[in-house]
């Protein structure tokens, strides 16, 4: 990874903001007619923008003999990027990198290369078939009394923790091969993702168990709030039933969105520990510290991910429950009821193909995610 962190905004003649890693790329694509010299460059957001030729780092490029090598403003407006395409392009550093929603679409759809490919969507299938054939088995033992008829939330509790476990040790080994491929500039075989894996799947489990696991362990104890509050105050007379009952609502559902806000953004943890190869104390702190400075941009981020992975996912699903319901919607077809026999068991394996693009995609877009904001951008931005 980078030692210094040497970047420049760039505001073209036409209005827009592109990135430029370092001084050299800002040198280059002057040089090369990409950045007319008539441009505006500053170092953080909050600066304001100056003549890029006011700067002592490029004012020479505005001498006689610099300036014959520029090519006139008239010329076509400059190429952001670089022929390279794919991951390798990523670690070009003369690499010029679209700044705003733009820019992070252009790290989605790179993502999205690497995602397509078998070492990546087999594991993934692999993984969806075990989270759905886990949750269904759970429910099966439930329905024969296995758990007794007092455990009615138990295999909810179970199917979600081996959901954690599995998924867990799918974004390491996506996260590893990604990292391989982005690192080596070279596609990352499947047997080089298993080698090492269990140092940094076992990293990732406890830190997934402690931080999603809790966050999911406090949504299933706020369910039981609303029932608690009513039971409390059935006593109280209605004026004085509302004005207590709200405050408790309100916090309820506070306290709801955040954690679930933590389960979705729990897609940046393993991430931090492959990368960094930490531990999982490690890796949590690097992962608060990423949410700290770039809260905002995370969001965004992780909600284009969500939207790229359904529609990549979206004609198998349309596909899959035609095939289960025998109408188009998007619902997935969980068996219940009589369903718990060996057609509901193959009505899982069919809807676990709907869900491997979008595990697949999430945990590839992560790593590009958390590369870009931990080595591409500064802090607080």
């Amino acid at each position: 990874m980078k030692e210094h962190y040497d970047p420049w905004f760039v505001r073209l003649p036409d209005g827009r903001t592109i990135q430029a890693k370092s001084t050299a790329s800002v040198r280059h694509h002057v040089g090369a007619g990409h950045i007319p010299l008539n441009s505006m460059v500053r170092r953080d957001p909050d600066e304001e923008w100056v003549a890029l030729v006011w700067v002592a780092e490029f004012a020479d490029l505005a001498s006689p003999s610099a300036r014959t090598m520029a090519p006139p403003t008239a010329e076509p407006p400059p190429q952001v990027g670089t022929t390279r395409s794919g991951v390798s392009a990523r670690l070009d550093p003369m690499r010029l990198q679209t700044v705003g929603v733009r820019g992070l679409i252009d790290e989605l759809i790179s993502a999205l290369d690497s995602t397509i490919a078998r070492t990546k969507m087999v594991p993934a299938f692999v993984a969806a078939l075990l989270v759905f054939g886990g949750m269904f088995a759970a429910r099966v033992a439930h329905r024969r009394q296995f758990f007794g008829e007092d455990a009615a939330w138990l295999p909810d509790v179970i199917g979600v923790a081996f959901a954690v476990l599995v998924l867990s040790v799918l974004n390491a080994l996506l996260a590893r091969l990604t990292h391989m491929e982005v690192s080596t500039m070279r596609p990352a075989r499947l047997r080089d993702g298993l080698t090492g894996l269990s140092r940094f799947a076992g990293s990732a489990i406890v830190a997934n168990a402690l931080v999603a696991g809790g966050a999911l362990a406090v949504l299933f104890l706020l369910q039981y709030v609303p029932a608690w509050a009513h039971r409390s105050l059935a006593n109280l007379d209605p004026a004085a039933y509302k004005a207590a009952d709200t405050p408790i609502l309100v916090v309820y559902m506070v306290l709801s969105v955040l954690a679930w806000l933590v389960v979705g953004l729990c897609w940046l943890l393993t991430p931090a520990i492959v990368v960094e190869e930490s531990s999982w104390i490690a890796g949590v702190r690097e992962w608060r510290q990423l949410l700290r400075d770039h809260f905002g941009r995370v969001l965004v981020y992780e909600g284009l991910a969500v939207l790229l992975g359904v529609a990549v996912a979206l004609p198998i699903t349309l596909a899959v429950t035609l095939t289960v319901t025998g109408q188009p919607t998007l619902s997935p077809a969980w068996p219940n009821g009589s369903g718990f026999g060996p057609a509901g068991a193959a009505t899982v394996i069919v809807e676990a193909l709907t869900a491997a693009p979008l595990l697949a995609l999430m945990g590839v877009a992560n790593v590009f995610i958390y590369l870009n904001l931990r080595y591409e951008q500064g802090p607080g931005r």
